[in-house]
């Protein structure tokens, strides 16, 4: 990883944290991108791919403690696969044990404060592929952010009418996973929509208008 992926990272993950991340990512090169808001993902995980170095990239949206989480949950999905390749479930016992390894590391320092360490904790008996399927974490994860009119999806009721983007409006429907079957009102098509998007709840003289 180049000397300014670094620094730029600095400006995305809580101070006291630095130091741990660049031990490991000494160890473990790979490239960085810190990517534009992305309403499906808060970050992900690619393979090299003909000897290419591997990427990692995490969304610039996030607090500082979400970024942070998200990036080690990337960073772990990077050890497993230079230690199995492809030949393990993509969020196995592999999986859970590195990221537990990594988070342990964390959560033994003065990174996150009272109560959200405290969620973490619970979290990490037993973590899942993504932090959205755990409602306690999140909520806790909310309150670092920046204010904001957004909520996500899987905040609102089902039937509620909702803008995403600010532009396309749609009803939530049936939850499928971490998906929920959700209905455009402009052209009736149905679409599955992760409950982490961050959408517009109408309000009801809003939503009598579609």
């Amino acid at each position: 990883m180049i000397l300014s992926q670094f620094e730029t990272l600095k400006n995305y993950i809580p101070e006291s944290s630095w130091p741990i991340l660049l031990k490991w990512f000494e160890q473990r090169p790979f490239k960085l991108k810190i990517a534009k808001k992305r309403t499906t993902k808060f970050g992900d995980f690619r393979a090299s791919l003909k000897n290419e170095t591997p990427a990692i990239s995490v969304n610039s949206n996030l607090n500082q403690y979400a970024f942070l989480i998200t990036l080690t949950h990337e960073f772990a999905h990077l050890l497993v696969w230079h230690n199995h390749k492809n030949n393990v479930k993509a969020h196995g016992i592999e999986w859970k044990t590195e990221f537990s390894k990594l988070m342990s590391i964390l959560l033994s320092k003065n990174i996150f404060p009272g109560q959200l360490k405290v969620v973490l904790e619970q979290h990490m008996i037993n973590p899942a592929a993504s932090s959205a399927r755990d409602p306690l974490l999140i909520a806790e994860l909310k309150k670092y952010d920046a204010p904001s009119d957004l909520k996500m999806l899987s905040e609102i009721p089902e039937g509620a009418k909702f803008s995403l983007n600010g532009k396309r409006v749609f009803i939530k429907g049936k939850k499928q996973r971490t998906r929920y079957m959700c209905t455009e009102i402009g052209s009736k098509k149905a679409y599955l929509i992760n409950g982490v998007a961050e959408i517009i709840e109408l309000t009801q003289s809003q939503a009598t208008r579609f």
